[in-house]
Order: C-alpha cells, then sequence, then structure tokens
C-alpha cells in the first residue's frame, strides 16, 4: 500500500487499483469507524476541508460522501450544478484547471464526471487525495467496496459465493463491482443482461455478440472466476447468494445531464424482482440495489431480510468514512506515534 505524504497523494480511482489486502483493510476501516464513538470520530479530520464536485447529478454518493466528511469533523464545500461552476459556462475552464485550483483550495477532492477516465485525469494533476465518486461508463469504486462489504458482513465472506449481476455489466458500478468480487475469490457470476445493453465483440460459452465488456471478461477469465447468462430473474433468484440489481435502462452516463430528457422506465417481467417472486423460488439471496431504483425492485422487497436497499444506505455512509481515511491516511490508517 503506498504511503501517504504530501508529494505523493494516494488517490481512489479505480478498483484495478487494489489488491487484496488494501481492500481488506478498507472493510476493517469501515467496520471500526462504525463501532467508533461519534466523539471521537469527529476528530479524525478536524481542521480539513473536503471538496465535492459533481458534474453529474448524484443523491446517495454526494450527500454520502459529504454526510461522511462531517461525521469525521472535516468541513465540507463544492458544488452538485456543474452550471454553477466557469467550467461549463462560456469561458469553459478546463477540468485540469478546476481540479488545480480546488486543490489549492482543499484537503480532498471527490469528483463524479461524465466523462470515462476524468477521473484519473484529476488525479494526475492534483497535488490533494482525489476520490472517484463515479466516471461516465468507467468506474464507482466506492459504491463497489460498499457494497462488496455488505455482501461479505451478511454472508460472512464472498469467497465461493455465488453472486448474480441484473442490468448491463459495463455500467460503472457493476464493472467495479465483478472487479471486486473476482478478486475476493467468489465462485461464479450470474448476469441477467437486458437487450438494451450494447452488443460487444467477445465473451464465452460459445456467443459471438456479446453484452460483457473485454475488460470485464478478462478479468473473470484471470481470476478464473466463470459466469453464466440467465433469461429470467427467478433462475438466478434460485440459485444466487446476493443479487446486485441495476435498472434495464440507465440514460446518459456519459452525457452531460444537462442534455438529458426524462423518460418513463418499464422493465420487462423477466428483469423484476418482488416479494412474490422470492418466496416462490426459497430464495435466500440478498436482494441489493445501489439506487435510484425504478419498477426493477419493487418496494415489497424492502420487508424481507434479505431485502437491503436502506441498509446498503446506512452502510455505504461507513464506507464512504474508510474511503476518506484511506486517502488521507487518517484514522485507522494514521501511523503509531
Amino acid at each position: 500500500m503506498p504511503e501517504v505524504d504530501a508529494v505523493h497523494p494516494r488517490h481512489l480511482i479505480s478498483v484495478r487499483d487494489l489488491d487484496v489486502a488494501t481492500i481488506t483493510s478498507i472493510f476493517e476501516a469501515a467496520t471500526a469507524l462504525g463501532a467508533m464513538a461519534p466523539e471521537d470520530r469527529s476528530r479524525i479530520l478536524r481542521g480539513r476541508l473536503l471538496t465535492v464536485l459533481f458534474f453529474q447529478p448524484s443523491t446517495r454518493t454526494r450527500i454520502g460522501f459529504e454526510s461522511a466528511g462531517l461525521k469525521l469533523g472535516a468541513t465540507v464545500s463544492g458544488f452538485s450544478d456543474p452550471s454553477t461552476t466557469r467550467s461549463v459556462d462560456y469561458i469553459g475552464e478546463s477540468l485540469e484547471d478546476t481540479i488545480r485550483v480546488i486543490a489549492e483550495l482543499g484537503d480532498m477532492i471527490v469528483l463524479r464526471h461524465f466523462v470515462s477516465g476524468a477521473a484519473r485525469h484529476a488525479a494526475a494533476v492534483s497535488s490533494v487525495p482525489v476520490i472517484n465518486g463515479g466516471d461516465g461508463t468507467n468506474e464507482h469504486p466506492t459504491q463497489a467496496l460498499s457494497d462488496a462489504w455488505t455482501m461479505a458482513n451478511r454472508l460472512g465472506s464472498v469467497e465461493g459465493a455465488v453472486v448474480g449481476i441484473v442490468g448491463d455489466p459495463g455500467t460503472r458500478v457493476h464493472r467495479s463491482l465483478i472487479q471486486i468480487l473476482a478478486l475476493l475469490g467468489v465462485a461464479k457470476i450470474l448476469l441477467l443482461v437486458p437487450p438494451s445493453a450494447p452488443l460487444r465483440i467477445g465473451g464465452s460459452m460459445g456467443i459471438t455478440h456479446c453484452t460483457v465488456p473485454a475488460d470485464i471478461v478478462a478479468t473473470l477469465k484471470a481470476a478464473k472466476v466463470p459466469y453464466e447468462f440467465c433469461s429470467d430473474v427467478r433462475d438466478m433468484l434460485a440459485e444466487a447468494d446476493a443479487i446486485e440489481m441495476m435498472p434495464v435502462s440507465i440514460p446518459g452516463l456519459e452525457s452531460d445531464p444537462r442534455s438529458l430528457s426524462k423518460g418513463e422506465n418499464v422493465t420487462p417481467e423477466q428483469y423484476r424482482v418482488t416479494a412474490q417472486k422470492i418466496r416462490a423460488t426459497g430464495s435466500r439471496a440478498l436482494i441489493m440495489h445501489p439506487g435510484p431504483r425504478s419498477d426493477e425492485m419493487h418496494p415489497d422487497v424492502d420487508d424481507l431480510p434479505n431485502g437491503l436497499f436502506f441498509d446498503q444506505v446506512r452502510d455505504s455512509l461507513q464506507m464512504r468514512m474508510a474511503a476518506l481515511t484511506y486517502v488521507c491516511g487518517a484514522g485507522p490508517y494514521s501511523r503509531p506515534s
């Protein structure tokens, strides 16, 4: 694990930058921070400024990081509407200049951007730690860390588990989560991919046009984790230990949010999870969704012990506190005096 210093800040940009030991340490930090007395926790980042720069809409990630920073004692500044900045008005300030300016003013940055690779570019020019809050269709590492931690806590371990993925595996949450699960030794990944997902050349199991991105296929192959396709969520419910859902249609992850129009999501029945389907299959699978959800996960699932939609939100607060302490070398990551 790289040391934290003023010349080489530690960033959290991609799960590809993490090994099993680092992931385990972040899980342990999240657990420790959750058990800590609030008055002790609130001293960890006292005197530091967290800047939250969101070029795309967000509810859970933005408010989650702001809440995490405040609970750790930091002050928080930033924006959630890029139209209020000089990055998107008639001046058109570059992302590089924006990041370098903010790095002079604050102590750490959480960035969400609609361009894949923007977080990596920001980290390359920043003198303070950068956390990727989601960049285009590329990655969303802290959401994936949080969801994997939720699975591990409920299952005891994800090693040897069968995990189902509903939705396009090329979305940033699924891409990051699958990579973490492969690193942690799951037994198999089940995929229920909507026809709206992009067709990509490659894959396995005799499929010529596969909806699994090449980088995900390579990750699973390197980790010797097989993947299979399902045609109905009931098949997945019957086999999986945990299921991570996403809407079957996600507009504009690589679009400027100002260019998007509102639409109506209607999920085909074979992709929808309901309490009735869970009971009918006798499934004990953890039913998870990073949000926001549409009709693919019925609210009646929340009444079941394996419906974890709101548990994930609570867990994510601890994970985002852990992410902040990780990049700052604070709290559980402080060096012994």
